[in-house]
């Protein structure tokens, strides 16, 4: 069906290059746009026949007033082999028939690009109900994903993960990013997108890799996947943060897929990337009641002075930032490799632990870093 607004659009264009009459029928045969404005709303006659019929061109030799028809050419205007509409121009045939031929060609173009527009912003904001209904419904069903599934012509069976873009700027700067990475090159049908109610870009994706091959390589697959985007953030001037959640396979797993991002965003604050996987070990720490930490780590926090636990925790967030490299945790905490190491020995042998090289006490180190933070974060709320 040609839209009556696009079709005077087109009129008002041709009509600056050309002294013929043009008119735009629908497939009902009325004349929807036309240079003589005055045949707007009018009955075609041989739009119709040629809607209805089988032939694509009629040449009319003389006017038939009654059937609004007067002397030119008229064809039909097709779209994915459908015929849509029949575009007529007035004049001696033989005049006209290139022209109208041209211009048949042209309203096709312009058709099948407005139109094309039109299922893509379709399908755009399917997908946005469908991120909503993953997010904010409470009560989220499998038939939710599978109704929309088949418009879109979406895969469930295969690998998305979320990744959560937070951005320091205004709405009209978060939407031309949103439409950066909607056109980027590494964009797939597959991916959903959208932007939550934080205001934050949250994408889910599609990486077409075997999980084995993700499991080398998947922070530099997910680079990759937003490049464009983050190109043109870093172009536009803007501060930005990129949180990288799990791999998901399954659409009820979806929002505590986002979870984890949104967590990221809590725990690890502001200024480069963060993957889930870096700090899952911390997540899941985060998510035990507090009171399953305390009767852990209580009495042993109880027994050492507030100085000996600051400092524990100063080192401990500077072990694990440097993956505990005694060099680069030195750096973070501008002191010198030796007085790390020193002030390291005094947390050996306060509580007889070796992080650097026993796994099982790095385990009971990070575990009561974690339980001091945990505490930390809700005396500062």
């Amino acid at each position: 069906m040609i839209d009556a607004l696009l079709a005077k659009k087109f009129i008002e264009r041709i009509t600056q290059y050309t002294e013929y009459n043009v008119n735009i029928m629908d497939e009902k045969g009325i004349i929807i746009a036309s240079k003589n404005t005055s045949r707007i709303g009018t009955f075609h006659e041989v739009a119709l026949q040629i809607i209805q019929g089988d032939k694509d061109t009629i040449i009319v030799d003389n006017e038939n007033t009654q059937f609004g028809v007067k002397k030119g050419v008229n064809m039909a205007i097709y779209y994915k082999k459908r015929k849509e509409g029949v575009i007529g121009i007035t004049g001696d045939p033989d005049e006209v028939m290139p022209i109208a031929l041209v211009i048949k060609m042209s309203v096709e173009v312009m058709l099948e690009h407005e139109l094309f527009k039109y299922e893509k912003m379709q399908r755009r904001n399917l997908k946005e109900q469908l991120l909503n209904i993953i997010l904010y419904n409470e009560d989220l069903q499998r038939e939710d994903w599978e109704r929309f599934m088949e418009p879109l012509q979406l895969k469930e069976d295969i690998i998305r993960m979320p990744v959560l873009i937070s951005i320091q700027g205004g709405r009209d700067l978060r939407e031309n990013v949103l439409s950066a990475f909607r056109n980027g090159r590494e964009h797939s049908s597959q991916d959903l997108i959208c932007l939550t109610r934080d205001g934050d870009i949250l994408l889910y994706k599609a990486l077409n890799h075997p999980l084995p091959e993700l499991m080398k390589n998947y922070k530099y697959v997910v680079g990759e996947a937003i490049g464009d985007g983050l190109r043109y953030m870093r172009s536009a001037g803007c501060s930005f943060t990129v949180y990288v959640g799990s791999f998901q396979s399954d659409f009820m797993n979806y929002r505590m897929g986002y979870g984890h991002c949104r967590w990221l965003k809590k725990n690890m604050g502001k200024g480069g990337s963060f993957y889930f996987y870096d700090h899952c070990n911390m997540y899941f720490m985060s998510v035990l009641p507090l009171t399953e930490l305390q009767v852990a780590y209580y009495a042993i926090e109880k027994n050492f002075g507030d100085k000996f636990v600051d400092s524990f925790k100063e080192i401990m967030e500077a072990l694990r930032m440097a993956n505990f490299n005694l060099n680069d945790a030195s750096k973070l905490l501008h002191v010198h490799k030796n007085t790390l190491i020193y002030r390291l020995d005094k947390i050996r042998e306060t509580l007889n632990v070796d992080p650097l090289g026993n796994n099982n006490d790095r385990e009971f180190v990070n575990g009561f870093y974690y339980y001091l933070k945990r505490k930390e974060q809700i005396y500062q709320v």
